[in-house]
């Protein structure tokens, strides 16, 4: 038999939230998705976040190299910027 309420998240009254919140969050840290409820109404889902997924960093040796053509500019503006920025 097919559970319909498998794609449900669990679901938690603010009260017992005010009440746990500690116990709460450790639920959602492992994982699992939390719908917070007043008066049986959904107000809230509280869920573990997304990952973050790393944007690649740009090629601006390629963009000066379009802009600027075989004119040289010293320190490449790739550098200048790393530099400004510091580690990611």
């Amino acid at each position: 038999m097919l559970d319909i309420m498998s794609d449900m998240p669990s679901s938690i009254t603010v009260r017992e939230l005010q009440k746990d919140l500690k116990r709460v969050l450790a639920r959602v840290e492992r994982g699992q998705t939390l719908q917070v409820t007043r008066r049986r109404r959904p107000v809230a889902i509280l869920a573990p976040p997304r990952a973050a997924v790393a944007e690649p960093w740009p090629d601006l040796d390629k963009r000066a190299r379009s802009v600027l053509g075989d004119r040289v500019i010293s320190p490449a503006p790739s550098k200048l910027v790393a530099g400004e920025r510091g580690e990611r």
